[in-house]
């Protein structure tokens, strides 16, 4: 059953053409599931490849919303991130910062060349991202970040940024367009709209609303075989990758899930919201994961769902099929006929069923054998009846 859980068509919202990108559908469509979990997305790539305008025009589409915007480097300092410190308070012996306008402050941070900044620093921001907590010495802190945009030109491997990366569910390898229709659209952009300024798709209260929405576990709902099937998936992907994928963001992929049910209107999930978990367990447009996810999701996942389609026509044809007598002896001639006929479409449209599964091999193979010798108990009686001149 559906449920009008939500009425603006967001997906469609969060398109190239509306930020003034070309070919970012995709990456938008992966900012779309960071910003209704309430979760980050980090964007690496080579310089010029538009990190930093996707970010600010990411931001810039949410009406009354307040953002951070740092450039991290090796010298960048806790004072530039969670404000400077209050002097008169340090004179007294204490450690205070004056948060005003910092990261703490802000709704929506977009932290430039992230992997350029220290190691503590980085460590600093663990709480903030996830816990939305920051603690320095007395001072405690709650954060009111809703999304954080990272960039960097390149990955750096420590295991401060593994813990760091962990926090990020969301992530993309921003590649140039590959096809000369899209970089000709892009000279054009350059050319016809210097100025282009984003329009506001939503204000920051709508989105918290829905992020409100997600969180509540009696929003939407997961079936015992969603959840079975989403586990299984999950063991496989991360033996054919060989990818480690922490119990945290195994849980947190499962507020995607929600999302994919929720932007189509229904209360429940189903099995094909789980091929929209490509946009957290793969970086984005690193096709050695993407072919990997596609393939594991075929294998313990799209047959489940085909499996459930043709095990309702099943089901149905059974429903059909039990509506007719097994004896013709009380039927007229007409009616002999007509339900002979039936009977013989039912059979030509299960031979043709595909048996995706053993369980739907088995279910049909019963349903013929029960066909079969209702037809085989009366094919002869009509003519029998001829004969004795019935």
């Amino acid at each position: 059953m559906k449920k009008s859980v939500v009425s603006p068509d967001y997906k469609n919202l969060f398109k190239s053409k509306t930020f003034g990108l070309v070919d970012r559908d995709r990456e938008l469509r992966q900012l779309m599931y960071a910003l209704l979990t309430k979760e980050h997305m980090l964007l690496m790539g080579k310089p010029g490849t538009a990190k930093s305008l996707f970010a600010i025009n990411a931001f810039s589409s949410i009406k009354g919303s307040d953002i951070f915007q740092i450039h991290l480097t090796k010298q960048t300092t806790e004072e530039y991130v969670f404000g400077p410190l209050n002097i008169v308070e340090l004179k007294k012996g204490n450690i205070v910062h004056n948060i005003k306008g910092s990261i703490l402050t802000a709704n929506f941070a977009f932290l430039d060349e992230f992997f350029d900044a220290s190691d503590v620093l980085l460590r600093s921001l663990l709480g903030v991202l996830n816990e939305r907590i920051w603690m320095k010495g007395s001072q405690r802190v709650k954060a009111k970040l809703h999304t954080a945009i990272l960039t960097s030109n390149y990955q750096r491997e420590s295991k401060i940024t593994q813990a760091v990366l962990d926090r990020i569910i969301f992530k993309c390898d921003v590649n140039p367009s590959s096809q000369a229709r899209r970089r000709l659209q892009i000279y054009n952009n350059f050319i016809d709209r210097p100025d282009f300024k984003v329009s506001e798709i939503m204000d920051l209260v709508e989105l918290e609303k829905i992020s409100k929405e997600i969180e509540n576990p009696n929003s939407i709902k997961f079936t015992k075989d969603v959840l079975e099937a989403y586990d299984e998936f999950l063991m496989e992907f991360t033996k054919e990758t060989n990818k480690y994928i922490s119990p945290r963001t195994a849980n947190k992929a499962l507020r995607v899930l929600k999302v994919s049910a929720f932007l189509d209107k229904r209360d429940k999930v189903k099995y094909a919201d789980i091929e929209e978990l490509k946009y957290v367990f793969c970086i984005l447009n690193k096709r050695i994961e993407e072919e990997a996810f596609d393939a594991v999701y075929e294998r313990c996942v799209g047959k489940k769902e085909e499996e459930k389609l043709v095990l309702a026509d099943l089901v149905d044809i059974d429903i059909k099929v039990k509506r007719i007598p097994t004896n013709f002896d009380n039927l007229s001639d007409v009616e002999f006929i007509e339900k002979m006929r039936e009977l013989d479409e039912y059979i030509h449209l299960l031979e043709s069923m595909n048996s995706v599964t053993k369980s739907v091999e088995n279910r049909k193979e019963t349903l013929l054998q029960d066909i079969r010798k209702i037809v085989a108990n009366n094919r002869d009686k009509l003519f029998k009846r001829k004969a004795n001149g019935q």
